[in-house]
């Protein structure tokens, strides 16, 4: 993989992991704050972040495939 195409899938990569560690502690404050601003942070924030990282997670994952072909194409023009 090319390092352009690495450095997205990496990116990637690391927004996931920085969620999954989001919501980890999300479910922990859940525990001690259970109102209705926390269901309204919940549901309009957090929400929100989820929905964009599912739209955005693959949007990635194919300029990281495009880049690598196009890099691929390229190195081929030069040989």
């Amino acid at each position: 993989m090319s390092r352009y195409a690495g450095n997205l899938q990496a990116g990637a990569g690391r927004l996931k992991e920085a969620w999954e560690k989001l919501t980890l502690r999300w479910a922990d404050v859940r525990e001690h704050w259970d109102d209705a601003n926390a269901k309204r942070f919940e549901e309009q924030e957090l929400q929100h972040l989820a929905d964009e990282l599912q739209r955005a997670l693959p949007i990635i994952s194919h300029m990281s495939q495009v880049i690598a072909a196009a890099e691929r194409d390229l190195s081929d023009n030069d040989r």
